[in-house]
C-alpha cells in the first residue's frame, strides 16, 4: 500500500497552472502510474499534489494528454466518459464505512458523491456545490481533440464544510489524521485508459474499490 503526506499550510493556495514558487512547493507530488485493465501504447504521465488548511482540501493535477476530450457540462454528470481525473477517499481516520468520489473532466465539470459502494451513493446538492472552486487550463464549454493537444491541468478547493454536509459526518483533518484514498485518471477515447496511484485489484474496470486505496497522512 502506497502512502503520501498531505501537509497543512497557512498561506493561500492558488488554483493556477504554475505551482513553482507557490504554496504548492510544500506538497508531496505523486504519480498516477499504475495502468490497469488495458494495455495502451501511450502511457501519459499524471502528477497530483494535495494540501490542506483549516477550511479545505486542495488538489492539483498536471495531465499529459495528446487527445483531450470533454462534452459533459452538468454537475454530477458522466464526467468519467471524458478526459478525467479523480480523487476517492474515506473522510475519517481508521474507518472506511463510506468514501467520497470527486471526479473532474478537463473543462472543470465535476461529479461529487459519497457512499459505501458504487451503487449506494449520494451526490452533492447544487447549493452545497457553490462553495467548491475548480479552475482548469481548458476553456469550455466543451473540448474536442486538436492536433496541438499536449497537456492540461485542473485545480480544486474542496471545503470541509461541503464534504461534511454531503457525507453527514464531521470532516476536519488535523496533523496525525490518516485517510484511505486513491488518485485516478481515465478516458474513453481514442482508446480506453485507466490509471491509478495505488494499484487496484479487480477483474474489470472499477475504481470503487476501497481495498485498493492507499493512505493519505495529514501532517
Amino acid at each position: 500500500m502506497k502512502t503520501t503526506a498531505v501537509r497543512r499550510v497557512s498561506d493561500p493556495v492558488p488554483l493556477g497552472g504554475d505551482t513553482t514558487g507557490t504554496t504548492w512547493d510544500r506538497s508531496e507530488p505523486v504519480e498516477i502510474d499504475q495502468f490497469l485493465w488495458t494495455t495502451p501504447e501511450d502511457r501519459p504521465g499524471t502528477k497530483v499534489r494535495a494540501l490542506y488548511d483549516e477550511n479545505a482540501l486542495y488538489l492539483h493535477y498536471e495531465v499529459a494528454d495528446r487527445h483531450s476530450y470533454a462534452t459533459t457540462t452538468t454537475l454530477n454528470g458522466s464526467v468519467w466518459e471524458d478526459s478525467c481525473v479523480e480523487f476517492f477517499a474515506s473522510l475519517r481516520s481508521g474507518v472506511c464505512e463510506g468514501y467520497v468520489n470527486f471526479e473532474i473532466n478537463c473543462i472543470g465539470t465535476y461529479h461529487l458523491g459519497y457512499g459505501p459502494d458504487r451503487v449506494n451513493r449520494t451526490v452533492v446538492e447544487p447549493k452545497t456545490a457553490e462553495a467548491i472552486r475548480v479552475q482548469t487550463s481548458i476553456d469550455g464549454p466543451t473540448k474536442r481533440p486538436q492536433t496541438d493537444d499536449n497537456e492540461w491541468w485542473v485545480a480544486a478547493e474542496l471545503p470541509f464544510d461541503a464534504l461534511s454536509e454531503l457525507s453527514g459526518i464531521e470532516v476536519s483533518p488535523s496533523p496525525g489524521t490518516r485517510w484511505r484514498g486513491n488518485f485516478y485518471r481515465l478516458r474513453s477515447r481514442p482508446e480506453p485508459l485507466y490509471a491509478a496511484w495505488n494499484p487496484v485489484d479487480a477483474p474489470e474496470p472499477d475504481f470503487h474499490r476501497p481495498s485498493g486505496f492507499g493512505e493519505l497522512r495529514f501532517r
